[in-house]
């Protein structure tokens, strides 16, 4: 089983972008469906149900467009700051095909070319029915016309766009990091096309040094294909998100397509258990909230999925050997 995830970066990016156009977002971000700590990888139905907020009347299309121009080399993890350090700017394409798992899987890049042009065909897991199809395309699209000006300091992006629908709300679409762009469109075909002696000038961001370290870092931090179709990690995957109201074994079972009974006992031959793992995820999320923030004890628990403070204190307690004071204390 292959689940579709996003880095939580884009997420509170997208959340941050849309605050600032003035979106109202509450139901959003108390739907239960919201991760209880937005880190690290989430799944996509979670990107999906914030660009659905953050669209409104706007088209998705151009609401991708616009939100790719806003991300940088730095909205783009250890991945941006490997591209940053390439030689050239091929090079970067290249490390981001490579490592884009690290990134989400929803996505796949694949760079193609000759002596004259080089082709970034953008390859989507999403369907055209899909929320947030059109979306993530744009969005990458617009990201690199972005992240060229970072990389070239101030030069502008000079490209043909193919995108297989119609064109005329984007061509329209007044920014300056758009001036050198192309549209043009074609069925089934999503992809960035530049000439070929743009992408051998030299970056003046090079570091090979720096390079190679952070390419260390991807390698470490891109999926493994056994990860994805490990149960414990799963369930762990599924719980992080669910931690205010956790489904039942056996609904849990039915979301990784297996039984109450087999979920059982791959966890069981794991050395663990459901409960563990709920309790390993709340330990982990309260500690997080005690230490980063300033909530009180009655808006953690509720967080957390309990209605009584008191029995989640003497959990915690139970579980740490700490009381919920002296992990506060620690941290400052």
């Amino acid at each position: 089983m292959t689940s579709l995830y996003v880095s939580a970066d884009y997420v509170s990016t997208l959340l941050e972008h849309a605050e600032k156009k003035g979106l109202a977002l509450d139901n959003v971000l108390t739907a239960d469906t919201m991760p209880t700590v937005l880190t690290g990888l989430v799944p996509w139905p979670v990107m999906a149900a914030v660009i659905h907020a953050c669209i409104g009347q706007q088209d998705e299309a151009l609401a991708g467009l616009e939100f790719g121009l806003t991300l940088g080399i730095t909205h783009h993890g250890l991945l941006g700051y490997a591209a940053r350090s390439a030689h050239t700017p091929l090079e970067a394409l290249l490390l981001d095909e490579k490592y884009l798992a690290t990134r989400t899987n929803a996505m796949r890049f694949r760079v193609m070319g000759d002596k004259n042009n080089i082709t970034l065909h953008l390859e989507s897991v999403l369907t055209p029915e899909m929320m947030g199809w059109r979306f993530l395309h744009l969005a990458i699209l617009g990201s690199m016309a972005r992240m060229c000006r970072d990389l070239f300091h101030r030069q502008f992006l000079t490209a043909t766009f193919t995108i297989p629908f119609a064109v005329d709300s984007l061509t329209s679409y007044n920014d300056e990091l758009l001036a050198g762009i192309h549209w043009r469109t074609e069925p089934k075909v999503f992809s960035m096309t530049v000439a070929a002696s743009m992408l051998s000038a030299i970056l003046p961001t090079g570091d090979a040094t720096l390079k190679q370290l952070l390419i260390g870092q991807c390698e470490a931090a891109m999926p493994a294909a056994h990860t994805l179709n490990d149960i414990v990690a799963m369930v762990r995957h599924l719980l992080r998100h669910q931690l205010v109201e956790p489904p039942h074994v056996s609904q849990l079972g039915r979301q990784l397509n297996l039984s109450e009974r087999t979920l059982k006992r791959h966890l069981q031959q794991a050395g663990t258990s459901y409960r563990e793992i709920l309790r390993d995820l709340r330990v982990q999320a309260a500690t997080h909230y005690l230490q980063t923030t300033n909530w009180s004890i009655d808006k953690i628990a509720s967080r957390l999925g309990y209605d009584s403070p008191s029995t989640f204190k003497n959990l915690f307690r139970r579980w740490t050997g700490k009381t919920l004071g002296e992990v506060r204390t620690s941290s400052k």
